[in-house]
């Protein structure tokens, strides 16, 4: 009979102090499985959305963590909100054209230019003189450079793309009475955004289309959900949706009157997209309570003044500038109450037509993907955040003192690979590491309950030492049989271990989702870790230290060094047994 035979006879002869020994092992072997694949997992899932579409994020001045949580995970409250001229900085001309003659600064010059043309006897005149030709060129140019709807951005030659979201609102299962946090964004964020950009990978839809700023059959109010928040919610293409205003959970949320159609149900992503609800931005400011008001008098009264003084000076170079007709006062109250009686009219209907007026709005982040240097490097991601940060984009703030005065003035940029990078180093590996040394202190008792399991049995097996010597056996062939039957219990600890950690896993797997939005199956294991990062490994041929392995393939090999280092003295003590002293016992 060999060793291996030998030492098995032996487990079985000792089947409950082996059975026991083998499960505590295990339990050791499980929690370090455990640990390892579900830490390497979701760091993998951080790693992976570290690579973000984007490599700036611009919001309001605060903590650059909250803002990377609430932004990029969507699992914190934003600070604050910052301006909507935030986002035209990063624009090109025919964006910013577009947005900011949806203005009530523009509704305001278009009111003063027909003021002008009346005073001027414009609309009486067949052949307007040169005169009035030149003057008003003059004027529309320098309403026209004031307000900056020819120019492109303040940081547009450095962006390559810019979308804007806002946060705030959820949306509740009924059924289940899980919330799902609702962005606000535009068309952009699926069509031009990318999720991430080394390897450039694209949002693709498993149903449907993406949104649209404005469509004849749904208005504004169009939405595209994650996969997540399908697959739990059973939503579909053409249901409605109402969104909850602010936190559901606090005393003075509501639900908004305002149904979103569903249009579209994201491929899953394997980011926060999927548990996420989008909803297009211009929907998102036409309902109750996502307006700013423009009613501080403070606001209108510096406005009114700054128009009047301004389009008195330029009456006054007109002859017959008392005509009734091109009262200044009227230009200001002109443009606030047509923007008033758009607001009327809009929420009169079923659907708003009209889009909120761009004073009006704020957003809460800004996702900026920055053009790539020519050498390939991302040397604007890594500089512009500082410019930002010095207060530059308050400067975009001047065109419009219809702008409401309690704006947020403040904005932060900052790098989000960085930031969460930080985190996971700062925090969440040192709570991989006392974890991992607590599971290891675990399979180290384990290993020395090996030691006393085998050692306590050696005053009654002297017997049958000192037969087995007796019957041929050399010392070294005892000794062999008390390392073998160690490992085997090793063995058996390691793999019973390593099946429960994984079926921990799996039964573990819907929580970790809920909460990390990473898969975890019975099948996943830890991350490959190259051979040059393990202990010892900087030792190794260059060759060898590309390999990768996965650590937890390594638990079982190290369990059984374990055993045979701790198994050493018992088979010591084996190979010392005094045959003819045993054999008269």
């Amino acid at each position: 009979m060999n060793v291996f035979k030998i030492a098995w006879r032996s487990i079985q002869h000792r089947g409950l102090g082996s059975l026991l020994t083998i499960i505590s092992m295990a339990l050791g072997v499980m929690m370090v499985v455990t640990v390892l694949t579900v830490h390497g997992m979701v760091s993998r899932a951080f790693n992976d959305n570290s690579n973000f579409g984007y490599n700036i994020l611009v919001g309001a001045r605060g903590g650059e963590l909250q803002l990377a949580f609430s932004s990029v995970y969507y699992l914190a409250s934003p600070v604050e909100n910052v301006p909507y001229e935030y986002y035209l900085a990063f624009c090109d001309q025919q964006t910013r054209n577009r947005e900011l003659k949806n203005s009530i600064a523009w509704a305001a010059y278009e009111h003063e230019s027909s003021a002008l043309k009346l005073a001027s006897g414009g609309s009486s005149q067949e052949t307007p003189s040169l005169l009035d030709a030149v003057f008003e060129q003059s004027f529309v140019l320098q309403q026209e450079s004031r307000i900056g709807v020819n120019s492109g951005g303040l940081h547009d030659g450095w962006t390559h793309t810019a979308v804007p979201i806002n946060l705030g609102d959820f949306w509740v299962d009924e059924q289940t009475g899980a919330a799902y946090r609702c962005v606000a964004t535009k068309p952009d964020f699926f069509t031009k955004m990318v999720i991430s950009i080394d390897p450039e990978k694209k949002f693709a839809f498993s149903q449907g289309r993406c949104f649209e700023e404005f469509n004849q059959e749904h208005g504004h109010y169009e939405a595209v959900i994650g996969e997540t928040v399908a697959r739990k919610s059973g939503l579909k293409i053409g249901d409605t949706l109402q969104p909850t205003h602010g936190d559901p959970n606090a005393p003075d949320s509501h639900i908004h009157e305002t149904d979103f159609h569903i249009v579209g149900i994201l491929e899953r992503t394997g980011t926060a997209n999927d548990r996420a609800l989008f909803l297009n931005m211009e929907g998102f400011f036409l309902m109750e309570g996502h307006a700013k008001t423009l009613e501080d008098d403070s606001v209108l009264g510096k406005a009114a003044a700054a128009r009047e003084r301004k389009a008195r000076e330029e009456f006054e170079e007109f002859e017959g500038a008392a005509d009734a007709n091109a009262d200044p006062e009227s230009t200001i109250a002109g443009a606030v109450d047509q923007m008033s009686q758009v607001d009327a009219d809009n929420r009169s209907g079923s659907r708003w037509l009209e889009p909120l007026q761009l004073e009006k709005r704020e957003v809460t982040s800004i996702l900026v993907r920055t053009i790539v240097a020519d050498d390939g490097t991302d040397t604007v991601g890594f500089i512009l955040p500082a410019v930002i940060n010095e207060g530059g984009l308050e400067t975009t703030l001047d065109w419009s003192p219809f702008r409401p005065e309690k704006a947020q003035k403040a904005a932060q940029a900052i790098n989000p690979v960085m930031t969460v990078t930080s985190l996971f180093s700062s925090f969440v590996d040192p709570i991989r590491w006392v974890l991992l040394a607590l599971t290891l202190m675990i399979c180290v008792v384990s290993a020395i309950g090996i030691l006393v399991g085998i050692y306590n049995s050696m005053s009654q097996r002297r017997h049958e030492i000192a037969v087995i010597r007796a019957l041929g056996a050399s010392r070294q062939k005892v000794m062999g049989i008390m390392l073998c039957e160690a490992m085997l219990m090793a063995l058996l600890a390691g793999l019973l271990g390593w099946a429960a950690g994984h079926g921990l896993n799996a039964a573990l797997g819907p929580l970790i989702e809920d909460r990390t939005n990473v898969q975890v199956g019975f099948f996943d294991f830890a991350p490959k870790i190259p051979l040059a990062n393990f202990w010892g490994g900087q030792f190794l041929p260059n060759w060898a230290m590309e390999w990768a392995i996965s650590p937890e393939f390594l638990v079982v090999p190290g369990m059984i060094l374990l055993a045979i280092l701790v198994g050493i003295y018992p088979a010591i003590s084996a190979y010392q047994t005094d045959v003819s002293k045993s054999l008269g016992k």
